[in-house]
């Protein structure tokens, strides 16, 4: 089960991010021959998908969470469920750092030292689990369950999605106007470093200097809570270094950097949302600038 909402979002904010390239980029979309294609609509223009923007900034968003104050709860689901690759890895991690015996322990409501006994139970109702008659939980699967619950707590899953949350943010698609060029590389081999022989192919790239737009909203926990402090030093390292999107990073490729935002952002039931009234058109919140956002986030203003 992936909750939806599962805490009550307080926080609602849409964004306008200005980028501007500073070389070529290349979101691949197919190969042919030698040729490797850019994503494009019919008329040409370049596309980067919201998947995209969503995987580059969860990269960056793992990056930053270690040096993110979290209580212990919140530490404790990154380092086991945030960083996992799977499911499968997020069942080892959780049976490699010993959780589960004072996990059981909650569950048959016995003394424990890492969980929170109301937490816990509050939590495991909000997944679907319940209690017989004789008030024991009807849990078959306990070490799911428990990766479960510390997915609850994970300040990257809260914002990005994870096996429990679906995702708080929502990017959108870009448009990117701009020329088709195509660039030839060679292949390398790995083992030798050496340029491999008739290994030649093209990558379509649009121009360097194009404008990319990012269009991205959102609904997240309380300001100064851990999801919206992440948030902010995210978006503050975007500001800062710029950002890399599409394929063949390395060779280059795909570096942007901000040259203008504007956020609109208010916390349900206040900031003149008392009726709701903001929540049909954000846009008529106050405008913010990245900066004022940032510090609006780790509730500074």
């Amino acid at each position: 089960m992936v909750l939806s909402g599962y805490h009550p979002s307080r926080v609602k904010f849409v964004g306008v991010l200005n980028f501007r390239a500073r070389g070529p980029i290349h979101v691949g979309h197919s190969k042919e021959a030698n040729v490797l294609y850019a994503l494009k609509l019919p008329n040409g223009d370049l596309v980067v998908p919201a998947s995209t923007w969503k995987g580059v900034l969860r990269s960056l968003a793992e990056r930053l969470a270690p040096s993110l104050p979290m209580g212990e709860i919140e530490r404790m689901a990154f380092e086991t469920v945030g960083r996992a690759q799977g499911p499968e890895e997020a069942r080892r991690n959780v049976r490699e750092k010993g959780l589960m015996d004072d996990f059981v322990k909650v569950l048959e409501r016995k003394p424990q030292t890492r969980f929170d006994q109301r937490d816990v139970e509050e939590k495991l109702e909000r997944l679907g689990y319940r209690k017989d008659a004789e008030g024991k939980w009807q849990i078959e699967d306990k070490e799911w369950a428990l990766v479960q619950y510390l997915s609850l707590h994970c300040p990257v899953g809260k914002l990005f999605g994870n096996l429990a949350l679906a995702s708080s943010l929502k990017f959108f698609d870009s448009v990117i106007r701009s020329g088709l060029q195509r660039r030839p590389g060679i292949g390398i081999n790995r083992n030798t470093g050496t340029v491999q022989e008739n290994v030649l192919y093209f990558v379509e790239t649009g121009d360097a200097y194009a404008a990319v737009p990012l269009l991205l909203s959102g609904e997240v926990e309380p300001r100064g809570s851990a999801p919206a402090r992440l948030l902010a030093s995210v978006l503050e390292a975007v500001a800062e270094v710029g950002i890399g999107v599409g394929g063949r990073k390395s060779a280059g490729l795909g570096l942007l950097e901000l040259e203008s935002s504007e956020f609109h952002a208010f916390e349900r039931g206040k900031d003149g949302d008392e009726r709701g009234a903001l929540m049909a058109n954000p846009f008529d919140a106050e405008k913010m600038g990245l900066r004022e956002f940032v510090g609006w986030l780790r509730g500074e203003r």
